[in-house]
């Protein structure tokens, strides 16, 4: 939640999914397993990005998932730049952010002074 807070400039860039475990089959099945989530790691607050349910294990066996929640970074484009844990993500944020920099001095057009 931290990431999705402390990166807000880049919300263009980026998209953050969490995968939820594939044993719960339904989402009333699944909040009652969120609450100790809630509590200790979001401090109460529910996530501003979204949760998705596996009920077939499907896409978590294609994208190898095996902690869980998992957090999985999107680009723009659909494709997944990172997943795992909110270190990984940080860090692939920060070079993100960092290359958007770089870009925009690139963009800017020099003064000078005569």
């Amino acid at each position: 939640m931290k990431l999705y807070q402390e990166f807000s400039d880049l919300r263009e860039h980026f998209e953050i999914l969490a995968f939820h475990d594939p044993s719960a089959k339904d989402f009333a099945k699944l909040d009652p397993k969120l609450l100790k989530f809630r509590k200790h790691l979001w401090k109460g607050k529910d996530l501003p990005f979204p949760i998705l349910l596996d009920s077939t294990g499907k896409t978590v066996k294609t994208y190898g998932i095996s902690g869980f929640p998992t957090l999985i970074l999107i680009n723009p484009d659909g494709k997944v730049v990172r997943g795992g844990s909110d270190r990984m993500l940080e860090q692939k944020l920060k070079a993100i952010r960092k290359h958007n920099e770089v870009l925009r001095r690139k963009e800017s057009p020099r003064r000078k002074q005569v």
